[in-house]
């Protein structure tokens, strides 16, 4: 089973993505934030990560900056679904490898589903 940590600070957003992936057979994990985020890629590697990067405690520039995980985790996928497409974001989200990003306000979740599916070799949703 691949498993996906959600890492968003609005709740009903993260829990609609936790209900979503966890009805198609995915391990879900969230985060709040990204110092919730880091503790829980202490215990763990995952197969995918959906990362926001407007957060409380730590942003997710920082978690990206903190955890390394192009070095310590190279299999890991990252997605960042973020209502910030600025120059400057860009430049940040290309810097640390993220495989995909994605405005969050020009999605449903079913095209969260469907982004998943796609990162991690499954393209067919199963709802």
């Amino acid at each position: 089973m691949a498993t996906v940590l959600i890492v968003e600070d609005e709740k009903n957003l993260r829990d609609a993505y936790e209900i979503l992936l966890t009805a198609n057979a995915y391990g879900v994990e969230t985060a709040a934030n990204g110092k919730e985020a880091l503790e829980r890629c202490k215990r763990r590697t995952y197969d995918l990560i959906l990362l926001d990067m407007m957060m409380p405690v730590l942003d997710g520039a920082g978690f990206l900056e903190q955890a390394s995980l192009k070095t310590k985790a190279p299999q890991t996928k990252i997605v960042v679904l973020s209502n910030l497409s600025t120059p400057k974001t860009q430049a940040q989200i290309l810097a640390f490898g993220v495989d995909r990003h994605e405005i969050k306000s020009n999605l449903a979740p079913k095209d969260v589903l469907a982004i998943v599916n796609g990162e991690l070799g499954n393209p067919q949703p199963k709802n």
